[in-house]
C-alpha cells in the first residue's frame, strides 16, 4: 500500500522523495546518503532507483538486484528509526504501452510509492533512445537517431508523459518537463513556442484530478540555474491546484538538498503573488 505523498508534504518539508545510489547511476551507497538526509533535518527519505528496463542501459538497476536493494533498505530503515522514515521506491521508467509503472511487474513489487519518469523516447524507427544525461550524446541521437527534428524528440517526449499518466500505477510524476534540458541548448528559443506551452497544458489537465503529486526537480539548480518543471510553469501548477513535492533527484551525499530552499522560497513568492490576486 503506498503511502500519503500528500500528507507528508501537507505537513512539513523535510523530506526527499527522489533519491539515486550504487545501484543505479548514483555515486554513494545508500549508507552514506542517508545520513547525510538525517543530518540535514530530514524526517521522510526515499529511495528510487532507476528501475529495472528492457532495453540496454547502465543508469538502471539490473533485476537481479532488487532482493539486495529491498533489503539495505530494511537495514537502514531499522537505523534511523523513528528519528526519519526511510521508504523504498523505484524511479520507473515508461517505455510504451506494454512497460512502465503500469504494469503488474511494479504493481506488485512491495513498494511504498511509485515515481513514474520518462527518459527514454522512441525514434521515427520505434527505436528507444535515453535523452537524458550529457548534451553531447544527445545531439548526436538529434541529428543520427531523430533526423535532427528537434521538435519531433520533444513532443514524442510530452507523449511518453502523458500516456504514462493515462495509463496509471504512478504515485509521483518525475521532472515532467526534463527533455528540457537539452532541447533548449539545442534551440534556446523553444520553451517559449507556443505549441511547447501547449504541450506543458496538456500535461497539467491530464494530472488535475489523477491524485498524482507533481514533482519539483532541484538537481539542476546549483549547476545549471534551473528546475524541473521550469519555474516559468509553476504558476500553472498553482492555479490547478496540484500537490507539488520538492525532490533533490541527489546522486551525492553531499547534495542531499541541492536546490529545495531555494525552490521553496521562490514557490512561497509565487503562491503570496496569487493569493494577493495579482
Amino acid at each position: 500500500m503506498s503511502i500519503d505523498i500528500k500528507r507528508i508534504i501537507e505537513y512539513t518539508r523535510d523530506y526527499n522523495l527522489h533519491s539515486h545510489s550504487q545501484f543505479c547511476d548514483g555515486r554513494d551507497p545508500m549508507c552514506l546518503i542517508s545520513e547525510a538526509a538525517e543530518e540535514a533535518g530530514m524526517k521522510y527519505f526515499a529511495f528510487t532507483p532507476h528501475s529495472p528496463v528492457p532495453v540496454d542501459s547502465p543508469c538502471n538497476m539490473d533485476k537481479g538486484m532488487m532482493d539486495e536493494y529491498f533489503d539495505e533498505v530494511d537495514r537502514l530503515r531499522a537505523i534511523h528509526a523513528p528519528r526519519m522514515d526511510v521508504y523504498r521506491s523505484l524511479e520507473i521508467d515508461y517505455l510504451g504501452p506494454d512497460f512502465g509503472p503500469h504494469i503488474d511487474y511494479f504493481q506488485h513489487l512491495p513498494l511504498d510509492f511509485r515515481l513514474g519518469s520518462v527518459h527514454f523516447v522512441p525514434n521515427q524507427d520505434g527505436v528507444l533512445l535515453d535523452c537524458d544525461g550529457r548534451y553531447e550524446r544527445f545531439s548526436g541521437y538529434l541529428k543520427d537517431g531523430y533526423r535532427g527534428d528537434l521538435r519531433y524528440v520533444v513532443e514524442k517526449y510530452f507523449e511518453q508523459v502523458l500516456t504514462m499518466l493515462e495509463r496509471g500505477g504512478l504515485d509521483l510524476l518525475g521532472h515532467f518537463d526534463k527533455i528540457a534540458g537539452n532541447a533548449s541548448l539545442a534551440d534556446a528559443d523553444i520553451e517559449d513556442q507556443g505549441w511547447y506551452e501547449a504541450l506543458v497544458d496538456d500535461v497539467v489537465s491530464h494530472v488535475k484530478g489523477s491524485g498524482v503529486v507533481v514533482e519539483i526537480n532541484t538537481k539542476a539548480f546549483e549547476d545549471k540555474g534551473r528546475f524541473f518543471p521550469a519555474e516559468k510553469w509553476w504558476g500553472k501548477l498553482l492555479e490547478a491546484g496540484l500537490p507539488l513535492a520538492v525532490d533533490s533527484d541527489v546522486h551525492y551525499a553531499s547534495k542531499v538538498a541541492s536546490g529545495r530552499d531555494e525552490a521553496f522560497r521562490r514557490l512561497d513568492r509565487l503562491k503570496e503573488t496569487y493569493e494577493r490576486g495579482f
